[in-house]
């Protein structure tokens, strides 16, 4: 393929993500996890009423003078049940305000909160006539049972495990094949990448599967676009694999513990970087067959799916 049509191919892919993101206003362009607030009721008020109905305003203003309700978009909804109510969102507003509709007939409206966590949990003390918020410091571990404590402790092992020794090695793989022309030249290598990345894998689908469906969509399009353009199907796939074995947990990890997820230009920069970084790995995997531009338009194309699956996928 010509640079040019190269040019206009990532020109196109621009004017197309800018459609996608204006309407919605994500801030994230995968399927990863996004911040969320859980709400568990307790009661003031007796007979003690049932959960109709509710609404969550987002406000940039401390008094919530500006308040709207949170928009639907894709996973990003409020929802109540009969025990207790919860949210997900791409970004959240820097001040809150539940309005709840109960059984006995009243509208309460809560006092204006805030977001600390990432994923934040609140008690919501139903009063006579109002809602009382308060953020919890994190989810309750101590009412979990024995084999979900054990479950907890496996996870969080297989966590360590997967940051501390398994990323390194990834990192290496992952150079040691971009090095190296094809499988024949380095079979143990790329053998070794996917053994390598099973426990990752197995911690995706416990903790947060949406790694897994990247990887899936991602490698179903790399696989189309090495048939199409004849280059070596075992290598970019094994690329492929690993580099988002190693940019998603990074990008996830920035965005859970170091932004407070209301801030959508640090994590759109985040998207871009990662963008930009794959285009560069690709770029390196294929540097006898492909030209930069197509490994940008590439990485590109592989980012813009994940992002609108994100925007189907519940979670």
């Amino acid at each position: 393929m010509k640079t040019s049509r190269l040019h206009i191919i990532v020109a196109f892919l621009v004017v197309v993500s800018v459609g996608v993101l204006m309407p919605f206003q994500v801030a994230r362009a995968d399927t990863g996890p996004k911040p969320s607030m859980h709400f568990e009721f307790a009661y003031e008020v007796d007979p003690v009423p049932t959960i109709v109905s509710g609404v969550q305003f987002e406000c940039q203003m401390a008094d919530c003078s500006d308040a709207e309700p949170l928009g639907e978009a894709g996973p990003q909804r409020f929802g109540c049940w009969e025990g207790g109510c919860s949210s997900l969102a791409y970004g959240y507003a820097e001040y809150h305000r539940l309005s709840i509709d109960f059984s006995d007939g009243k509208t309460r409206q809560s006092n204006v909160f805030g977001k600390k966590y990432f994923e934040a949990y609140y008690r919501v003390t139903v009063r006579e006539d109002d809602l009382l918020v308060e953020e919890l410091l994190g989810k309750d571990r101590s009412r979990l049972s024995f084999f979900e404590l054990m479950a907890f402790i496996a996870v969080t092992f297989l966590f360590c495990v997967v940051a501390v020794i398994e990323l390194p090695i990834l990192i290496i793989l992952l150079i040691l094949i971009i090095r190296n022309a094809d499988f024949r030249a380095a079979r143990g290598w790329y053998i070794a990448g996917w053994v390598v990345s099973v426990p990752g894998l197995v911690l995706s689908l416990i903790f947060e599967w949406g790694l897994v469906v990247t990887l899936v969509v991602e490698i179903i399009l790399a696989l189309a676009y090495a048939l199409w353009r004849k280059r070596p199907r075992t290598k970019l796939l094994t690329v492929v694999l690993l580099m988002n074995l190693i940019t998603q947990p990074a990008l996830w990890f920035i965005v859970s513990e170091l932004i407070d997820g209301s801030t959508f230009w640090p994590l759109a920069i985040g998207e871009v970087i990662v963008w930009l970084v794959e285009a560069g790995i690709l770029a390196l995997s294929l540097r006898k067959q492909a030209k930069f531009w197509e490994a940008l338009a590439l990485s590109f194309v592989l980012n813009l799916a994940s992002f609108g699956l994100g925007l189907l996928l519940p979670f």
